[in-house]
């Protein structure tokens, strides 16, 4: 099997919202993100973005390493580096792309923001084995 260098690597496409959100889920477990769930909250009117991707990450190392490979692999897709806040607490770090917001978490402040609740009428998906988005079950 041939090593895969950075310059070689794919690149991915990414025409769409749902696109940039699955991409950010994908990397996110590449670097070993957990609980990650990605929301679509584009029909919820007054949501400011199209997408939330919810990541769970256990140290600062650990954030600045799921930050860091995605902003890289989204600059090779030709995509603006995101605005970004929350680096001085390392709890919750944002990367703002607009359309998709991506949620770097510590265990501690995810539990306590639940932002899967307080986002409860979009859709939720998780990511499956294969790279693809998959519809998380409602319970009424």
């Amino acid at each position: 099997m041939a090593h895969v260098t950075e310059s070689t690597a794919p690149v991915y496409r990414i025409r769409t919202s749902r696109d940039l959100a699955r991409l950010a889920a994908r990397l996110a477990d590449e670097k070993k993100g957990g609980e990650i769930v990605a929301i679509d909250i584009s029909q919820i009117e007054g949501a400011p973005a199209e997408w939330f991707v919810v990541v769970t990450c256990t140290s600062d190392q650990h954030i600045r390493a799921v930050a860091d490979h995605i902003e890289r692999e989204t600059k090779r897709c030709g995509l603006e580096p995101p605005r970004t806040e929350g680096w001085e607490g390392q709890q919750w770090v944002i990367l703002d792309y607009f359309d998709v917001v991506i949620h770097l978490m510590r265990p501690d402040a995810r539990k306590f923001y639940k932002l899967e609740n307080l986002w409860a009428d979009g859709q939720a998906y998780h990511l499956s084995s294969d790279g693809r988005l998959i519809r998380l079950r409602t319970t009424s």
